[in-house]
């Protein structure tokens, strides 16, 4: 009864060293990210090439998701897996500076859509799918508000005399203002009837080929429509696609 989780993950720390260069993640080639959450604060915190030396123990804590997996521990500070705040944290993209033009592909393990339960069992993982699925819609919704504002005060600045442009108000609301966009790409994967609420941490051999397949064939169907990989040209500067609830195959 004291153990804080149903499963030791202290030997992956020797796995991820083994097959993560850390270094080469250290020399910032490349910019890469992860969530966490504070397990004493609550409060949710990027592990970042812009801010942090990556480890090990930052990759073990975006994915210690309780009561499977233990915290992992950081610096006398305990991190639990991101997903508890944000499952698809588009927040990020939003707050990175410089804007830029984006093409983001948000890889969803939870279906918002599914039948009513029959059993307990089933309850749970209903429970869990709309938990984790209605962050991700509230989260692309939210991104498009945003989006909506940027252009919108980047449209009412260029109407401002120039009087008001050099004002600090103005100035202010000037730095985030732009003409970006951003296309969204929606990669969900739908459960198979047989899977349970352990699904989040059952990580057998088979289920993660299984779960590699659906990704692979979902990424191979999406990217066969063109528009995916076009700027969006709407009001708004942001496009979402979603194979399935788009209904184009």
């Amino acid at each position: 009864m004291e153990a804080t989780s149903f499963y030791d993950t202290s030997r992956l720390r020797l796995t991820l060293e083994q097959l993560i260069d850390f270094d080469r993640i250290s020399a910032r080639h490349m910019r890469f990210s992860v969530g966490a959450v504070n397990v004493r604060s609550g409060n949710f915190v990027y592990f970042d090439t812009e801010t942090h030396t990556i480890g090990p123990e930052h990759i073990m804590a975006s994915a210690a998701l309780p009561p499977a997996f233990a915290a992992a521990e950081i610096e006398g500070e305990h991190y639990w897996d991101g997903g508890l705040v944000s499952n698809t944290p588009l927040q990020w993209i939003i707050d990175s500076h410089p804007h830029r033009d984006t093409l983001a592909f948000q890889v969803d393990l939870w279906n918002a859509r599914g039948e009513p339960p029959r059993t307990i069992a089933e309850v749970s993982t209903r429970q869990r799918e709309i938990q984790y699925s209605s962050r991700t819609r509230a989260g692309t919704d939210n991104f498009k508000y945003v989006q909506r504002l940027r252009r919108a005060l980047a449209d009412l600045f260029k109407k401002l005399p120039e009087d008001l442009q050099n004002g600090p108000e103005a100035q202010l609301l000037q730095a985030d203002g732009d003409h970006k966009v951003y296309s969204i790409v929606h990669l969900i994967y739908r459960a198979m009837n047989y899977e349970g609420h352990s699904k989040d941490y059952e990580l057998s051999r088979a289920s993660m080929q299984e779960h590699w397949r659906a990704g692979y064939y979902n990424a191979v169907r999406t990217l066969r429509h063109p528009e995916v990989l076009e700027r969006p040209a709407n009001h708004e500067g942001v496009f979402t696609f979603d194979l399935a609830d788009d209904s184009r195959e």
